[in-house]
């Protein structure tokens, strides 16, 4: 049992030391987070803000409290002054001392802070009735007072008195008639006021440190919250690998700008995992179409008379026709391919008619067939020209295959949600509502279980009255109707004909 219980012991040691390792790990993490140096910075600047802020107002105050004393005992001299220049209450000069010294104590009471004395050399000395906040009558200052005066002057003088500051404003006192001179003493309680005033800085310190801690309780909310993409983010990039990118970043409500981070991530992602998908669907696609053609080459090469010069022949034309094959389907997979690039269209103002006849001259040399433009749009249409012709003639190739001689083709367009398009020479852009592009045949029609598939890759239709094509051709116009904004949608009947419409903004996509 003994030493099972000293393994325990060692386990929960190494436990506890392996937790507070686990935590001292967490929080370095912590501190080395976007999060917590937003915060710490924040933080110093207000902490210093307020620092400065607490030392600037205090030395200001303490300024403004030595000019007001100073002023305030000066004020006890000009009214000795203004009692002296009255003149006695019977009428006429002082001529003492004693009676002007009594007359000025009998005046008004000093300030809260304030007290008054006056003595006359080698005579009196004279104290108001009632306490004042100091004892003027106290031998150290009657002393520094005698010793600090100056004839015809108020000095000021500041001096410790049982334990605070205490500022004198002495003024020396003389009636001009050859008698004795005396003292007037004005002190004030100014240590008291300058503790009030550092007592006033602590509240304020104290104030400060409780806003400082509020304020990182807050912030640390606050950001915690805002930064929570940000972290989502960081897990989304650990979790993603090349043959997974469904993972995305869950966004929380907002428009800050961590949000829209988020959210450009996934849409970075998505574009992503398309570009992905795409290359995967083009690998898929080119060995799943090519592998048929390589089969028929390997065949008729393995089984080439090279002794006789018309097998070569005909097997020379047909590998040059299974070639040509294969180089169309690899072109048609790249089309396909590129068309979620966005260089994939080029825009520009087209004019709708001149382009429609342009059209039809092209394609009216594909087949034999009554070609017929049915109707003129007029106006301008923002699209890419080469990309619109390749459509056309694609709908129209895929027209000729379902179609005899006798059949009819036509192509046509129109505006739909406005009266008519228009637009240069100022090419201000306008709600033009939306132009639609058809082709459409009296040819063996498709049947409605068709209809759909048709637009997927490699699929066709199960009645035709021409040679089958790769099945890539309505996806791509497809792709390129998508590339503009746009879409594609087709109606059919048995045995009556096809009609694919191709609709696109008639503003820029």
């Amino acid at each position: 049992m003994t030493p099972r219980t000293v393994m325990t012991d060692e386990v929960s040691a190494g436990m506890g030391t392996t937790s507070l390792s686990q935590r001292w790990r967490v929080v370095r993490a912590e501190l080395r987070t976007v999060r917590f140096r937003v915060l710490a910075t924040v933080l110093a600047f207000l902490a210093a803000g307020l620092l400065v802020t607490g030392i600037t107002t205090l030395a200001l105050d303490l300024r403004t409290l030595n000019g007001r004393v100073n002023e305030e005992l000066l004020l006890q001299s000009a009214r000795l002054q203004n009692i002296a220049a009255q003149g006695a209450p019977g009428g006429g000069p002082y001529t003492s001392l004693d009676g002007l010294f009594t007359v000025f104590l009998q005046g008004d009471a000093p300030g809260r802070y304030e007290s008054v004395m006056a003595t006359v050399n080698g005579g009196n000395t004279f104290l108001p009735a009632g306490e004042q906040p100091t004892d003027l009558a106290a031998p150290e200052l009657l002393e520094a007072a005698g010793a600090r005066h100056a004839e015809n002057q108020t000095v000021f003088h500041d001096m410790p008195l049982d334990g605070r500051t205490v500022r004198l404003a002495i003024t020396s006192v003389s009636l001009g008639d050859g008698s004795a001179g005396g003292l007037l003493v004005a002190a004030n309680e100014i240590g008291r006021q300058r503790e009030q005033m550092i007592g006033s800085f602590g509240t304020f310190a104290v104030a400060s440190v409780a806003t400082l801690l509020l304020a990182g309780a807050v912030g640390f909310a606050v950001t915690g919250r805002l930064f929570v993409p940000i972290r989502r983010l960081r897990q989304a990039t650990g979790s993603i690998t090349f043959g997974n990118l469904s993972t995305r970043v869950l966004v929380p409500s907002g428009d800050d700008d961590v949000s829209q981070l988020a959210n450009d991530f996934n849409r970075m992602l998505d574009r992503l995992e398309t570009g992905i998908a795409d290359q995967r669907q083009f690998v898929d696609d080119a060995s799943h179409e090519l592998r048929t053609p390589l089969t028929i080459i390997g065949g008729h090469l393995q089984l080439l008379q090279a002794e006789d010069p018309k097998d070569v022949s005909e097997t020379q034309v047909l590998l040059l026709e299974e070639l040509d094959r294969m180089q169309s389907l690899v072109d048609e997979l790249l089309m396909l391919a590129r068309s979620g690039r966005p260089d994939f269209v080029r825009l520009e103002w087209i004019d709708a008619d001149a382009f429609l006849q342009a059209a039809m001259d092209r394609i009216r040399v594909l087949a034999d067939r009554r070609w017929k433009i049915e109707s003129m749009p007029g106006g301008h249409v923002r699209a890419d020209r080469n990309r619109l012709t390749q459509a056309i003639e694609q709908l129209a190739a895929n027209a000729v295959q379902s179609t005899r001689r006798h059949d009819a083709i036509s192509l046509g367009a129109a505006w739909t949600g406005t009266d008519g398009g228009t637009v240069p020479p100022g090419h201000q852009e306008t709600d033009l509502g939306a132009l639609e592009i058809w082709v459409a045949d009296t040819g063996c029609g498709i049947s409605p279980a068709d209809q759909e598939r048709i637009f997927h890759r490699f699929a066709r239709a199960g009645v035709s009255r021409g040679e089958e094509g790769s099945g890539l051709g309505l996806p791509i116009v497809k792709a390129i109707a998508e590339a503009h904004s746009g879409t594609l949608r087709v109606t059919s009947r048995i045995n009556e004909g096809s009609r694919f419409v191709l609709s696109l903004p008639g503003r820029t996509p």
